[in-house]
């Protein structure tokens, strides 16, 4: 029997590591057809690439993806770049966050390409318009110093909205986004709550006679600000920065149907026939079952590998110390319901409780639960058809 399980241990060691060296799914995008991987599902539960051929002067590839009964913000983004100095007619993004099984998904995919000079300057000067106006709609002068209609947290969070979304069409070469304002900002943010100006006439250098001095002081804070902003907004428009030039977008597109299965485990357990902690007396056999996962592997590795697991013990002859026959309600047979957790994926440690009858040398039977133990290995019993996962 010992033999036979090793036996079992093995072949199924080396079949997990068959499994691993799987090559990965690749999937077709046609530009031409408008058709991803000939209409067929998306691959579910696996990673699995995105290929397709694309003009020469794209230099980059990106892919938005997330469930169509989802909120955008739960999506994940790919990107692929053509090597530095290379000019390559097609792309391949690896999509290494698996998807649900039947799912439906809403795919977006961009082209870009490098931006020029003129485009990176009237992006610069259209943002810096928009934050210019943004700091000068919120900002008045009254007597106690520089007020603005928003907090601190407000006016960074919408600065880094508004550039975002002056700069969506706009990528930099490596997919990173805005990182938005640095503490610099935030500290001059701070700094005007600081300023007095009924000091201002001793800190303003040049005005007209007819000016305000309260309100060139605040001018001139303003300006000192947007420098910074600016300055900060360049750093983030490079020059190899690149510009959307096409753009596909799949709603609703469906993942496939994986087939499902039943882990069946065939070990080897203990059963306590013991009634107190006084003395402690087992009966050891063979065991066949069911589990039944918790989750799902692919997603939650932790609580697929936990499972409920119910079964039979397969001996005939189990004795207790008395020479009385252990038998139980299935074919005679001990059942058992447990909790099992995976170890190496296919090695199970089960504990539970066993259903059992003791027949007394009077003639008479005792029914009993008896806690029990086991150590085990688990195959996968696929029903229907399709790729094994």
């Amino acid at each position: 029997m010992k033999k036979n399980i090793l036996s079992l241990v093995f072949t199924l060691w080396f079949g997990l590591v068959a499994y691993s060296q799987e090559a990965i799914t690749s999937i077709n995008l046609d530009l031409i057809q408008n058709e991803i991987n000939g209409g067929k599902p998306l691959p579910a539960e696996e990673k699995f690439y995105f290929r397709g051929a694309i003009p020469q002067d794209v230099e980059m590839v990106k892919l938005f993806i997330y469930q169509s009964k989802k909120s955008p913000k739960a999506g994940d983004s790919y990107f692929w770049k053509a090597p530095f100095g290379y000019k390559e007619l097609s792309f391949q993004i690896l999509v290494d966050n698996p998807l649900r099984s039947t799912e439906e998904f809403n795919l977006e995919f961009g082209f870009y390409k490098k931006a020029g000079e003129k485009e990176l300057e009237e992006l610069r000067r259209l943002i810096q318009t928009n934050l210019a106006t943004y700091l000068n709609t919120i900002s008045s002068v009254r007597r106690g110093g520089i007020k603005f209609e928003d907090s601190d947290e407000q006016i960074l969070s919408n600065m880094d909205q508004i550039v975002q979304s002056g700069a969506y069409y706009f990528e930099l070469p490596d997919g990173k986004p805005f990182p938005g304002f640095s503490d610099i900002t935030r500290k001059k943010l701070e700094q005007r709550k600081r300023l007095k100006l009924g000091k201002a006439k001793f800190n303003i250098i040049k005005k007209t006679e007819n000016e305000n001095e309260r309100a060139v002081y605040a001018q001139q804070y303003l300006q000192e600000l947007e420098t910074i902003v600016f300055a900060e907004l360049d750093q983030f428009l490079s020059p190899n920065m690149l510009v959307q030039v096409d753009q596909i977008q799949f709603q609703n597109y469906r993942s496939e149907k994986t087939p499902n299965s039943i882990p069946i485990n065939f070990g080897f357990g203990a059963i306590s026939l013991s009634q107190d902690l006084s003395s402690q007396e087992f009966v050891y056999s063979p065991y066949l079952g069911f589990s039944f996962p918790l989750g799902n592997r692919t997603f939650t590795r932790f609580m697929s590998n936990l499972s409920i697991s119910t079964g039979v013990f397969i001996s005939g002859s189990m004795e207790n110390s008395l020479g009385e026959a252990i038998s139980g309600p299935v074919l005679d047979r001990p059942v058992f319901v447990g909790l099992g957790y995976n170890f190496f994926r296919f090695i199970r440690l089960n504990a539970g409780g066993t259903y059992l009858t003791t027949n007394k040398l009077d003639g008479s039977k005792a029914d009993r639960i008896q806690p029990y133990v086991g150590l085990s290995a688990e195959i996968n019993l696929w029903l229907g058809f399709g790729n094994k996962k």
